[in-house]
């Protein structure tokens, strides 16, 4: 049995989160109680929302890194619904950005963070950056032969003199970090003059989350580490020398409705397998462990022929009631799915 299986298969060894990851403080009032050694609290400090262990580097590192060399040996072509929905996302962060984004200068440098296999680089590229990424799994191999410069470093850790950018992205992964204003700090000193940041996070605030407790899907309890919100985000942005132009939080029917879709799945599917192992009893939801969907038969086979349909169904939601909720509840409305914000350097 290899790490990588023993590290799917056994129960992972959890680190304490002892202080506030963006404060510091150790005063803190919880939110969910704790399972298995994690739960999730409000930072008295700051007030930042953060889970209270997470799984050791080592457990996270093998089993994501496993699952990512699967790609490299058999890669698949991105469908051309990835590749839509990632020039759409290019298409918000221009419309957030004034539409700066889109018309870089000659020569201009993107930097995707956590670029994975490089789909929002080949968006960016398209408009004219000069793209690379930093990805430390396998799937940057694939960045790198779609001719993205790919570096594998920890930006909480490392430098490795990249020089200034005129545009750095990360989406969904300041909450993955064990320390967000270390990494914000170093996106900020990587920021050519004049140069945006576009960061994106789900929204603790989120309208459906209070309705799945500790099982909803984005929480990802063990890896995802900071639950941002409108309020803290911006705080640790401006503890990190970076100033938001825009904070856009609004509601949109596809993105609020897909984690509690897949929410209710993984549910379903390991309320079913734990029916068909007992042969009697049926276990109550609460007592329903974390198995993940996409983690079990029946969830890849889901993803492979019912998600397909179902995230269209949803995508094209957006499309067409989405700018309709905007126009209705705002840009700042608290309760929207994901939160982005487009930042500057803190001029002093």
């Amino acid at each position: 049995m290899t790490a990588a299986t023993d590290a799917a298969n056994e129960a992972p060894t959890v680190e304490p989160v002892e202080a506030c990851p963006v404060c510091g403080a150790r005063e803190r009032r919880s939110i969910l109680p704790e399972v298995h050694h994690i739960g999730v609290a409000r930072c008295g400090g700051c007030h930042l929302v953060h889970a209270t262990g997470h799984y050791a580097a080592t457990y996270l590192s093998e089993s994501y890194y496993a699952e990512r060399a699967k790609l490299r040996q058999s890669p698949a072509r991105p469908s051309a619904r990835d590749v839509d929905r990632k020039r759409r996302n290019v298409q918000l962060y221009d419309r957030l950005s004034g539409g700066r984004l889109a018309r870089p200068r000659t020569g201009a440098r993107a930097l995707d963070i956590g670029c994975d296999t490089g789909l929002l680089l080949d968006a960016l590229r398209e408009l004219g950056y000069h793209t690379e990424g930093i990805e430390r799994s396998p799937a940057g191999e694939q960045a790198k032969a779609a001719g993205h410069e790919v570096h594998a470093l920890d930006i909480e850790v490392t430098d490795l003199g990249l020089g200034r950018y005129d545009l750095i992205t990360m989406t969904h992964v300041l909450e993955h970090l064990r320390e967000p204003v270390r990494g914000l700090v170093w996106i900020r000193r990587h920021l050519a003059p004049g140069g945006l940041a576009v960061i994106e996070v789900p929204n603790w605030g989120d309208l459906l989350r209070p309705l799945w407790g500790r099982r909803f899907r984005p929480l990802e309890l063990g890896d995802h580490i900071s639950f941002f919100e409108r309020s803290t985000l911006a705080s640790a942005l401006t503890r990190a020398g970076l100033e938001p132009e825009i904070l856009w939080s609004a509601p949109q029917i596809g993105t609020s409705l897909a984690p509690s879709l897949l929410t209710a799945a993984d549910i379903a599917l390991e309320l079913r397998r734990r029916f068909r192992r007992s042969g009697s009893a049926s276990p109550s939801v609460a007592g329903v462990a974390g198995t993940r969907l996409q983690g079990t038969k029946q969830g890849r086979r889901w993803q492979r022929l019912a998600a397909p349909l179902v995230v269209r169904g949803l995508d094209s939601l957006d499309d067409t009631l989405g700018p309709w909720l905007e126009g209705v509840f705002g840009a700042s409305c608290g309760w929207g799915a994901n939160l982005v914000v487009v930042a500057r350097a803190h001029l002093t």
